[in-house]
């Protein structure tokens, strides 16, 4: 995949994250455009889908579904080379992932420096720069 943007025409290859908030056809029945934002990395997309899908249906204008696509869009330039759904998140997801996931504590992922310190001379000793 390194040799990827050598290739003549893909110089630009880039790959962004979009979070469409999928909207209610209206009285007609005529289907509404998504509202979408554009993020550059997965987990930014990921926790702005939860926090949309949390706020559920209705939405500011009461169109919103509560449905929340992640897409992944890969670009040449301004190009779109490809498109794949990543995540379709609803309300029952996002409530469902935050109440049963047990997220540490930062007491939890603090590393003494001693032990640090240890760690380093080992990779020092292996010869790991």
């Amino acid at each position: 995949m390194s040799n990827f943007k050598n290739y003549a025409g893909f110089r630009d290859h880039s790959t962004r994250y979009e979070v469409r908030r999928l909207r209610q056809p209206s009285h007609g029945g005529v289907i509404r455009c998504p509202y979408i934002e554009t993020f550059h990395g997965l987990d930014r997309a990921r926790l702005a889908a939860f926090a949309h899908a949390l706020d559920g249906p209705d939405g500011p204008d009461k169109t919103i579904t509560g449905l929340v696509e992640i897409c992944r869009i890969h670009l040449n330039g301004d190009q779109v080379i490809r498109e794949e759904l990543v995540d379709l998140i609803d309300e029952r997801v996002a409530f469902r992932f935050l109440n049963d996931i047990a997220l540490p504590r930062p007491n939890q992922l603090s590393v003494a420096v001693e032990r640090l310190q240890e760690e380093v001379n080992r990779l020092e000793r292996l010869g790991i720069d």
